[in-house]
């Protein structure tokens, strides 16, 4: 326990807010403090982080011994690449070859790690171990690329998590699959297992599986492949590849549910989350955010488009 600090607030609003700007502490940091009894207004212990706090009170804050950080810090400094971000929500561009969240073999190589070495306005404990992926409300696989939205604060993922559940959040992406897909439109619905360290593919299993649904549209094709545009009713893991594979036109490149000997796809299936639908955390009002298919896709699409 390190000497208590004690402020007069620089201004009106809730404690949670103005103690973070008065102290220098992330918002988070003060949120905890006040939920463990550390924060006192005028001498009497504030417990609830929307309490308002006048301009001139006198603010009480007891540090409590820093815990270390849960996640690791990058070995490089990697810029990231924002379509959009407030204090709210960040919008980020991911590159294809970037894993999203800390898992083995990627501890400290993470979108999460990167945020949290770059990002002032990413909101979270970095030693809180309970939030085990903060601000990460959805995910792509590390060889796709493309939109994902960003929680920079516990609100708002909460508030991101209850869009997703109530279907408010849309993601749409391209694919590029092997075969001469004929139908204009169609929707493949079936149940699909979790990957896991054994069982590295997520498997269609009407008994065992979770409710699946991906919804296509084919923009164009050449006999051999075929473009296609995919929505998600759902978020399984893989959803979109395994889906695609099962029905017989697996993403070109992708070597899990694909072909592994594809000696012209060589840096992951040919999928880019290029479109991102949903209702800002705070304003409740409804953006949406493009991103442009990387060079590789352009690459793979030139090859068999020319």
């Amino acid at each position: 326990m390190t000497q208590k600090q004690i402020v007069a607030a620089s201004e009106a609003g809730r404690i949670d807010v103005v103690l973070a700007k008065d102290i220098k502490i992330s918002r988070s940091q003060a949120s905890k403090a006040i939920k463990d009894g550390f924060v006192a207004v005028d001498k009497v212990t504030v417990s609830q982080s929307s309490f308002k706090v006048k301009a001139g009170q006198t603010i009480e804050y007891t540090p409590v011994e820093e815990k270390p950080a849960a996640f690791l810090k990058p070995k490089e400094k990697v810029v990231i690449d924002y379509v959009y971000q407030d204090d709210d929500i960040a919008i980020v561009n991911k590159p294809r070859g970037m894993v999203v969240h800390p898992a083995p073999g990627h501890q400290d190589d993470t979108l999460v790690n990167y945020l949290f070495d770059n990002d002032e306005k990413f909101d979270f404990d970095p030693s809180d171990t309970e939030n085990v992926r903060p601000g990460i409300v959805h995910r792509i696989d590390k060889d796709t690329q493309g939109l994902l939205a960003i929680a920079m604060n516990t609100e708002s993922q909460k508030a991101l998590q209850e869009e997703i559940k109530e279907h408010d959040f849309h993601r749409y992406y391209l694919a590029l699959v092997y075969g001469n897909v004929k139908d204009k439109k169609f929707k493949i619905d079936a149940p699909l297992t979790r990957p896991n360290h054994t069982q590295r593919k997520a498997l269609v299993d009407v008994y065992n599986g979770r409710e699946a649904i991906t919804h296509c549209t084919l923009l164009g094709n050449n006999g051999k492949v075929s473009l296609l545009k995919c929505s998600l009713e759902t978020g399984r893991t893989h959803q979109i590849r395994a889906h695609l594979a099962y029905i017989g036109y697996p993403i070109v490149g992708d070597k899990l549910y694909g072909s592994r000997l594809d000696k012209i796809a060589t840096k992951g299936q040919c999928l880019t989350a290029y479109e991102l639908s949903i209702i800002h955390p705070r304003t409740l009002q409804r953006m949406n955010f493009y991103a442009p298919i990387d060079d590789y896709f352009k690459e793979l699409l030139n090859y068999y488009f020319k």
